[in-house]
C-alpha cells in the first residue's frame, strides 16, 4: 500500500490520476492548486482518485464526502482524507 501521510503525498497521488493533454507537460501540484477551476479534474478523475485512495492507501471516503467542494484543491481534499477511516495498512 502507498502511505498518504501528508498533503504533499496526496498531491502526488492526484497528479498521477490526472490525464494530461497530448503535448502538455504534467505540472507539479501544490496544496492550493485550483483543481476544478483549472479543469484538471472531471468526474472520472475524481472517481479514479477515490478508488486509488481506497485501493492503494486503504483510505475509505464516505460517499457523503465525494462532492465537488472537497476536490477544489488538494488541501480541501486533505481535510477530508486526514480524518477518513483507514483500512489495514501493510
Amino acid at each position: 500500500m502507498t502511505a498518504i501521510h501528508s498533503v504533499e503525498d496526496l498531491c502526488a497521488l492526484i497528479q498521477s490520476r490526472i490525464t494530461w493533454a497530448r503535448g502538455e507537460e504534467p505540472q507539479t501540484l501544490a496544496p492550493d492548486t485550483p483543481l476544478l477551476e483549472q479543469g484538471l479534474l472531471d468526474s472520472l478523475a475524481i472517481m479514479n482518485i477515490v478508488a486509488a485512495l481506497d485501493k492503494q492507501a486503504g483510505i475509505e471516503l464516505p460517499e457523503t464526502e465525494i462532492v465537488a467542494a472537497n476536490f477544489r484543491t488538494p488541501a480541501a481534499l486533505w481535510s477530508v482524507v486526514s480524518v477518513a477511516p483507514r483500512g489495514a495498512q501493510a
